[in-house]
């Protein structure tokens, strides 16, 4: 949804990254990204995609040495935005000095936090997001459903990166 978003709100130019060949070619013909990148040197590709200028947000739901990389690609006045640890790598230690000399920003969006301190923004922003799916503004692409009993089988899927699009566990019988 992060592309699609990006382009409803007026970004220029959209990249995204992935982890493997397969995924950057399902993701660049089913969501209008610009270029999808493969996570494994991706820093190089996006600056020379842009020029060497690089770019003004990045979104980071995986963490770890990709969070860290992310930095390099941000031009001056850019923001890393990070709102989840799906590669559940330790946490970085990340040095202040070349945020603060290069102009970066560090942002994060937590969930759950928000959930705990403001419900009633949390349940803004969900009904925001759900109506934008529901007027199909934005697509959400269920590429697999399981029944709750296969529940492990699922989480199996995702925590080896074997999903391409969103996986769903449907209540009742699987369609």
């Amino acid at each position: 949804m992060a592309a699609q978003l990006a382009r409803m709100l007026g970004a220029a130019a959209v990249y995204g990254t992935v982890s493997t060949p397969e995924k950057a070619e399902y993701a660049r013909r089913s969501f209008g990204y610009d270029e999808v990148f493969v996570r494994e040197g991706f820093p190089e590709a996006v600056l020379a995609a842009t020029s060497g200028r690089g770019v003004d947000i990045v979104l980071d739901p995986v963490g770890g040495p990709t969070r860290l990389a992310s930095f390099e690609v941000l031009a001056p006045f850019g923001r890393l935005a990070v709102y989840g640890e799906a590669a559940r790598h330790p946490d970085l230690r990340l040095p202040v000095l070349p945020i603060w000399k290069n102009n970066r920003a560090l942002t994060g969006y937590n969930i759950g936090d928000l959930a705990r301190r403001d419900p009633a923004t949390v349940r803004a922003h969900a009904l925001s997001a759900l109506a934008l799916a529901a007027s199909g503004v934005v697509r959400i692409d269920v590429t697999e459903e399981y029944g709750l009993a296969d529940a492990a089988e699922a989480h199996r899927v995702l925590g080896e990166g074997r999903n391409r699009g969103k996986v769903v566990l449907a209540v009742g019988e699987p369609a």
